[in-house]
């Protein structure tokens, strides 16, 4: 009964309508509905006798992200046998929000891990924008080099094709990210950050092509991530799985493939419930 109210909360209805719409006798709907309004769950015109939802509905906390999409990420975990991670973006960071499982491989991510949001990370949310706001973001770490700009450009092409990001593991990937992760741990990005991000970005090669991925060759994988979409396409959530070891191509699109499955059952959620992240 609560749910029918809570879907349509501008419309009243009649008792008749309510005990139609949930196959109950009017005598038990009635019942329901006299100690629903007695707690200010449900409210009754006295004009019209017709019944809304209450103001004691509103009073209910709502799920945080990490509480509504928990059986998802454990989900996940067991089916790649990964950890797995759920990402949002706030402000100028990306901070780990929920965990589930173990890497006992790379390096320890948990919650309230921040990463700052400078290129080349973030790709996840970058590769949906429009041209002008992905150079806005690439030249916020400086002018990178000709290689580094053609080389991002393809990325963040396959990157909306494939619907999922690779992020390479080399040694300085795990030298650069930690000392990244340290740099932003306060939530804020200075020109420090931004100067070892455009350091790394200048030497390191950012994600794995489809062509690569076809070449037959192993790939060194750090983590593997996919976009949250929300219902107006924008993106604020990544799930991710810490990988840390060496994938095929094949792999790597299983894993990707299964990243953007749960990735679409979080978006589904959102749908129904909204976002979390103000509980």
């Amino acid at each position: 009964m609560l749910e029918l109210l809570g879907r349509n909360p501008t419309k009243q209805f009649s008792l008749a309508e309510i005990c139609r719409n949930l196959h109950l006798s009017r005598a038990t709907g009635h019942a329901i509905l006299t100690t629903l309004a007695a707690r200010e769950w449900a409210i009754r015109d006295p004009g019209t006798a017709h019944y809304t939802w209450g103001p004691a509905i509103a009073a209910l906390a709502r799920p945080t992200d990490a509480q509504l999409h928990r059986a998802d990420l454990q989900a996940l975990a067991k089916t790649t046998g990964t950890q797995v991670l759920l990402a949002r973006r706030e402000g100028a960071t990306l901070v780990v929000i929920d965990s589930v499982g173990e890497c006992l491989r790379g390096p320890r991510i948990g919650r309230g891990m921040r990463t700052p949001f400078v290129a080349p990370i973030g790709r996840d949310y970058v590769a949906w924008w429009g041209t002008d706001a992905q150079n806005q973001w690439l030249q916020a770490i400086g002018t990178p080099s000709r290689q580094f700009q053609t080389r991002m450009a393809l990325v963040l092409n396959e990157i909306r094709q494939r619907g999922f990001v690779v992020e390479r593991l080399t040694h300085q990937y795990v030298r650069v990210y930690t000392a990244l992760r340290a740099l932003s741990a306060d939530g804020e990005v200075d020109e420090i950050t931004t100067q070892l991000a455009r350091a790394y970005a200048d030497l390191a090669v950012i994600d794995v092509l489809d062509s690569e991925l076809d070449s037959g060759t192993t790939h060194s994988v750090a983590t593997i991530s996919a976009p949250i979409h929300n219902a107006d396409d924008s993106i604020t959530m990544t799930v991710m799985a810490a990988v840390f070891t060496a994938l095929d191509g094949a792999a790597i699109r299983t894993l990707g493939g299964q990243l953007r499955h749960a990735a679409h059952g979080i978006e589904q959620r959102i749908v129904r419930y909204g976002d979390g992240a103000s509980a």
